[in-house]
């Protein structure tokens, strides 16, 4: 967590990130790995001069998008937060549609057809303005 999280002041020292050799990490610990790790952390973390070596195969391949509870909560107003996390993703999974096999055009299809001489309905110059 950032500093100021869980009660810390900023720039509070921090508890080192490292695991105790003797110790192995549980499920809860992989997962959050495995969810936040990704290679722009990484690249962070190395950049302040942590050892990443010990779980540079960890994390996900691809970019992710961390979305605040407290703004799941207010969207699905649930009992609990993981009630609200529970309607999050049910909603979020509920219209998944496989993705799309077929190639993007190369242009916008606007510009496949030629453009309407009217244009966006302003008089043509084919014919003398109207007077009033």
């Amino acid at each position: 967590m950032a500093n100021g999280m869980m009660g810390n002041p900023m720039g509070a020292q921090q508890p080192p990130m490292e695991q105790p050799m003797n110790t192995p990490m549980g499920g809860a610990e992989d997962a959050v790995l495995d969810m936040h790790l990704t290679e722009d952390v990484k690249k962070a973390l190395s950049a302040k001069g942590i050892d990443v070596s010990a779980v540079a195969d960890r994390g996900p391949k691809e970019p992710v998008v961390v979305i605040p509870v407290s703004i799941i909560m207010n969207k699905y107003r649930g009992a609990s937060p993981e009630e609200s996390m529970k309607q999050f993703v049910q909603d979020m999974t509920a219209n998944a549609e496989a993705p799309a096999t077929e190639p993007m055009p190369t242009q916008p299809a606007m510009a496949e057809a030629p453009p309407s001489p009217e244009g966006l309905g302003a008089p043509t110059m084919d014919r003398p303005p109207m007077t009033a």
